[in-house]
């Protein structure tokens, strides 16, 4: 993989400060910020007041956490300022009007859930290869006060390179006692899938189980219902290790526990309604 360029921060920048100012301003609070960018609260405040600067790397990931081009947190701050306005003022009624709903959701969800927070293995019969579990893993992490999460799914093999792999970008609330998860897939963002979660709490959220709705990748694209259960991974294993456990097993794979087969098996479900399991 090539190289990416690096990025000359400039010894002394006079609009950073002021910009970083202004992008916090649209959050709830500081302390969010530092959070979302774990950072210590005090090395952010230096960032703001100017007397230091962030490195390159943290500068990208500013930019990515706020959603602006790192070129753009380094303009003059009345230039930065005009172009948020701009972008403010550009924002469709509708998207306004739907961030609002999202925005009151987000103030009425259950704080419970961000005991969520961490990585699990999501388990459920696959959509687009039937006859086959499979295993993806989700990352849970709080941001500005909510649980947004990244779901990675590998078609193909557990352990070896994957061909076929996809990117999921999603939000969880804890509403009316059960947990809503909602994402879309990152590629080509023709898909929406929602699960909903029974939470355990005599687990500590670390045992959910529930019903996923969504699309199957292949090429039939067949609307899909079908059981899912999440757990906790191990405590020590890193990401890679935990995605070379993830992709497309056998149903009598000794490696997927038989309470989880149980668990996401669709058979018994019915018989008017699809449901969702009730227990392990």
């Amino acid at each position: 993989m090539p190289r990416l360029p690096t990025i000359a921060v400039p010894a002394t920048h006079p609009g950073l400060a002021a910009n970083l100012r202004l992008l916090c301003s649209f959050k709830p609070s500081i302390s969010d910020v530092a959070r979302a960018l774990d950072l210590n609260r005090s090395q952010l405040n230096k960032y703001l007041s100017g007397s230091s600067q962030p490195r390159p790397a943290l500068l990208r990931k500013i930019g990515d956490h706020f959603g602006v081009e790192v070129h753009e947190l380094l303009m003059p701050a009345d230039e930065f300022a005009a172009l948020m306005g701009v972008r403010s003022a550009a924002r469709p009624e509708a998207s306004r009007r739907l961030q609002a709903h999202l925005d009151r959701l987000l103030q009425e969800a259950d704080p419970r859930g961000r005991q969520l927070v961490g990585s699990f293995f999501e388990v459920y019969q696959s959509m687009s290869t039937p006859g086959h579990l499979l295993r993806t893993l989700i990352v849970f992490e709080l941001q500005d006060g909510a649980v947004v999460y990244k779901r990675l799914e590998r078609v193909g093999a557990p352990g070896g390179r994957c061909r076929r792999h996809y990117r999921y970008q999603g939000i969880a609330m804890m509403l009316g006692d059960r947990i809503i998860l909602t994402d879309y897939e990152c590629g080509l963002r023709i898909e929406l899938t929602q699960t909903i979660l029974y939470p355990d709490y005599a687990r500590s959220l670390n045992t959910l189980m529930g019903v996923k709705v969504g699309i199957s990748a292949n090429h039939q694209r067949t609307p899909c219902a079908a059981r899912v259960l999440l757990e906790r991974t191990p405590p020590r294993a890193g990401l890679l290790a935990n995605l070379r456990r993830c992709g497309l097993y056998a149903p009598d794979d000794p490696a997927i526990a038989p309470h989880i087969r149980q668990a996401v098996d669709n058979c018994s479900s019915g018989p008017h309604h699809f449901l969702a399991p009730t227990g392990a």
